[in-house]
């Protein structure tokens, strides 16, 4: 809809509420404000309206504004507990030079809002201008118990510095990148990013367009503690009751439950049997050859499993060649003799793992550098302060799904 349509018809906005439900109370948790245009029987998403920088900011904050002011009398007036989600640019800020922002909660405070319930969403990434002031603000607010949420992540190109100086609360990914096959190694890679820094931060994840059981099994096995779209709840001008969705999230995460266990199950036996096979077949490999030659046998034996295998010692310097299997056969690549991987994440700490349990392990899932493959590596000590890598095959991975989670 045309902008100058919307700015004709401001009496005609009004809010509209999404649910966002907890992981750990399976409860309603708060609700997040979206403008909508209700005209001709028909109720018109304003998200367009917010995200076209041809948009006057005026304009912008004239219709967040109103649709704030409506929101926060519903909800006082409602005797509602729960957090409220204000979408607010970031930008706002900056030309909000009367504290206009702020006096309008203080108003609302004063006829009984919490100000620790009300959670600021702003998208980062769309911010242009000095981020000292806009941080110093979100200190100054959240002193007065207001929360910051970074809207967005997962879509666009977010600054992680720039993040981490708002200090956010919560950090809230949008999930549509899913969608996409073409995207979703790429996507997974942000996604686990995005959980390291919200555990170094101390912030929650908010997943949002959450569109099917998969995207909401997704968002738990990554850590969300919240959750939001249409798969849990659509927007609504009213607020729902807030164990509307109790049983059936009890129900779902303990299917989730079921099936982590089975794959890391999965993932514990393979453990276990790569560590079998590995020690008896290195065992019979013949010990008066070169070191190459020796992972040359062992590799013969193991091609249905693994397509790279190498050995270093435990300060991480390649000991042998890297041993590829190729439609030929294995290929011997001497170019990668001699190099270190100590800086690799969790070599040290492997290496560790391995000299004091005496056993291999089975890594997590990564995206490989070479080949852009998702695979896993299994790491084995051998005697003399060396410790074996053997890259499971992509096609050993299809054979065996649980792997590939």
């Amino acid at each position: 809809m045309d902008p100058l349509d919307i700015m004709m018809h401001v009496d005609k906005v009004k809010p509209y509420f999404q649910a966002i439900f907890s992981a750990d109370s399976h409860e309603v948790t708060g609700y997040e404000v979206l403008g909508r245009l209700e005209i001709d029987n028909q109720v018109i998403p304003l998200g367009s309206f917010f995200h076209d920088t041809n948009v006057p900011d005026d304009f912008k904050m004239e219709i967040d504004q109103k649709v704030q002011d409506m929101a926060l009398k519903q909800y006082v007036e409602q005797g509602m507990d729960e957090h409220l989600y204000l979408n607010v640019h970031a930008n706002y800020f900056l030309l909000d030079k009367e504290d206009q922002f702020l006096n309008h909660l203080l108003k609302y405070q004063e006829k009984g809002l919490d100000l620790s319930k009300i959670v600021i969403e702003i998208t980062e990434h769309q911010f242009r201008g000095d981020i000292e002031l806009v941080t110093h603000t979100f200190k100054y607010l959240k002193t007065m118990g207001v929360k910051v949420a970074i809207d967005d992540l997962g879509t666009g190109t977010s600054n992680l510095d720039r993040i981490s100086l708002m200090e956010p609360d919560i950090l809230k990914v949008d999930l549509q990148a899913l969608q996409s096959e073409s995207n979703s190694n790429g996507f997974h890679g942000i996604i686990y990013s995005l959980s390291l820094l919200a555990r170094k931060l101390g912030a929650e994840l908010l997943f949002d367009g959450i569109t099917s059981n998969y995207h909401f099994h997704y968002a738990w096995r990554n850590n969300g503690r919240f959750y939001q779209g249409s798969f849990l709840a659509e927007t609504s001008d009213t607020f729902v009751a807030k164990d509307v969705l109790k049983e059936r999230f009890r129900q779902n995460i303990q299917q989730f439950i079921e099936v982590e266990r089975s794959k890391l199950t999965t993932k514990y036996q393979l453990t276990a049997t790569l560590n079998q096979q590995v020690q008896e077949k290195w065992q019979l490999v013949k010990k008066n050859k070169s070191l190459d030659e020796q992972v040359d046998s062992l590799a013969k034996e193991m091609e249905h499993i693994f397509f790279r295998i190498y050995v270093t010692d435990e300060d991480g310097f390649q000991k042998t060649v890297n041993l590829v299997h190729m439609d030929q056969g294995w290929v011997w690549d001497e170019t990668i003799k001699g190099k270190n991987w100590s800086w690799r994440p969790y070599f040290i700490e492997n290496v560790i793992r391995m000299k004091e349990d005496q056993a291999g392990i089975l890594s997590d899932l990564y995206n490989d550098i070479e080949t852009g493959d998702r695979i896993r590596t299994f790491s084995y000590p051998l005697a003399d302060s060396l410790y074996l890598f053997m890259d499971v095959s992509p096609m050993y991975m299809d054979e065996n799904e649980d792997l590939l989670w």
